[in-house]
């Protein structure tokens, strides 16, 4: 009996460690909860609300009037420009995808082998991404705020932003003693070099990261049995990372797929800011991000089953 009683207090005592430990879960995920819903979650609703119907801005706020499907068939058979950008932004998704993705995988074999200045050279591939994501999100933010009230405003914020950016310097500081045509070719090159770097520097970070996650012992073995490292590449590194590639495959394209410069973002947010035109913005929207789910669901499904899952 004693036994027995010793067993369903431990029971006990461990259902109640289990509680606490849910209770102090919930309350850590609390903040995230309330955040999504308010950031993501009504807002996401409330734009497909809008969607449906005309948004009238009024005194007191806005009023909606109902025009059903109207919005979507606009944008799908009216609205030409829309069809061509989102084409356009297929055709950009793909070129950041091939570019990007091989790019970071092949950087990251490099800064992850042992050399002196390694740390130095991390930083100068991550140092654009916080930069970036820095000073340059600023001014957009800023840039987006003066479109609401001031068009005049908008076209200065635009014209700092260009002159902040890497063609703007070159353009700046060679303009006077090279011709233009060479100016234009390193301002072409260096944007190109530039917008690869900024766009490289968390996948490479990422694959950093699984290319530890791989035994040395395995690379051992396979230099015991005389491998060479093309044949260590392909039959060891490059299988264990298929995760890793997996993922950033999946960021980037999303990445792309919302990055400010993309032609049919700046359409939606030339409908939602300039034109006021709330409805026809939030319907373009959300088709949009239909075809962004469509094409990770269709990417996700095809590289599935070509992902090696190593313990």
């Amino acid at each position: 009996m004693s036994k027995r009683k010793e067993s369903r207090a431990a029971a006990a005592h461990r259902s109640d460690l289990m509680v606490r430990r849910n209770r102090t879960g919930y309350v850590f995920i609390t903040p995230f909860l309330i955040g999504f819903a308010l950031f993501i979650l009504i807002p996401l609703v409330q734009s497909l609300i809008f969607s449906f119907n005309d948004i009238k801005i009024v005194e007191n706020g806005y009023t909606l009037v109902s025009k059903g499907f109207y919005n979507y068939q606009y944008i799908l058979t009216v609205d030409t420009e829309f069809r061509q950008r989102i084409v356009n932004s297929f055709l950009m998704t793909l070129r950041d995808t091939l570019v990007v993705v091989p790019f970071s995988f092949f950087s990251a074999l490099i800064l992850s082998k042992e050399f002196h200045g390694r740390t130095v050279a991390r930083a100068i591939f991550f140092l654009p991404v916080i930069v970036s994501t820095g000073v340059l999100a600023t001014m957009d933010s800023n840039s987006v705020i003066s479109m609401m009230m001031d068009r005049n405003t908008a076209s200065a914020a635009n014209s700092m932003q260009t002159a902040f950016s890497a063609s703007g310097l070159i353009t700046t500081l060679f303009s006077d003693s090279l011709p233009m045509e060479m100016v234009d070719f390193i301002t072409t090159a260096t944007s190109g070099i530039y917008d690869i770097i900024i766009k490289s520097g968390l996948q490479i970070i990422i694959f950093i990261g699984g290319l530890n996650t791989i035994s040395p012992s395995l690379f051992e073995s396979s230099n015991i049995e005389g491998a060479t490292a093309w044949v260590n590449f392909w039959k060891i590194t490059f299988p264990m990372c298929g995760p890793y590639i997996l993922l950033n495959v999946v960021y980037t394209i999303i990445d792309s797929f919302t990055n400010l410069s993309n032609p049919l973002i700046s359409q939606i947010r030339s409908d939602l800011m300039g034109l006021k035109n709330f409805g026809v913005a939030s319907a373009a929207a959300w088709v949009y991000f239909v075809a962004i789910f469509a094409v990770l669901g269709i990417v996700f499904a095809v590289m599935q089953r070509r992902v090696f899952y190593h313990e």
